[in-house]
C-alpha cells in the first residue's frame, strides 16, 4: 500500500453510512488516486470487517461514470442487487457502472433496491 491510498481508504470507511443495520454505503474519491476503481473494491472489502455488516457498496465517480463495487458475506447475494441496477458479478463480489447520474441519486437507488428486495423476500 502507498500512504495516500491508505488514507483514502480510511477516510471512505470513516464516512460510511450504515443502512438497515447491515449494509455499509460510502463514496470513494477518485481525484489523485492511481486506480480509483481498484481502491473502491478494496474499501468494499474492508467494510465487511465491521461487526454486523453483511454487504457493502462503494461508489466511485470516474471518467464520467459512477462505479459501484459491492461485496458481501455469504448471507447477502450482491449479484442479484447489482443485476437490478444493470450490473452483475458473483454472489459475494459484484458491481455496476452508471452513466449520467449523481452520487446521491445512485445511493438512493441502492437503498431503494435493498428496500424493495427485502419487501419482496429476495433478501434476508
Amino acid at each position: 500500500d502507498n500512504f495516500s491510498d491508505y488514507k483514502w481508504r480510511a477516510d471512505s470507511v470513516s464516512r460510511a453510512e450504515i443502512f438497515l443495520d447491515c449494509f455499509a454505503i460510502t463514496v470513494s474519491e477518485s481525484e489523485g488516486v492511481q486506480s480509483p476503481t481498484v481502491l473502491g473494491a478494496q474499501i468494499a472489502n474492508e467494510l465487511l470487517d465491521i461487526n454486523g455488516i453483511e454487504a457493502s457498496f462503494v461508489l466511485t465517480e470516474y471518467n464520467n461514470k459512477i462505479y459501484v463495487s459491492a461485496r458481501s458475506l455469504d448471507t447477502i447475494n450482491v449479484q442479484l442487487i447489482m443485476e437490478r441496477m444493470g450490473g452483475g458479478g458473483h454472489m459475494n463480489v459484484a458491481g455496476c457502472q452508471i452513466d449520467n447520474s449523481e452520487l446521491g441519486a445512485v445511493i438512493g437507488t441502492i437503498k431503494g433496491t435493498l428496500d424493495k428486495m427485502i419487501e419482496e423476500g429476495e433478501l434476508r
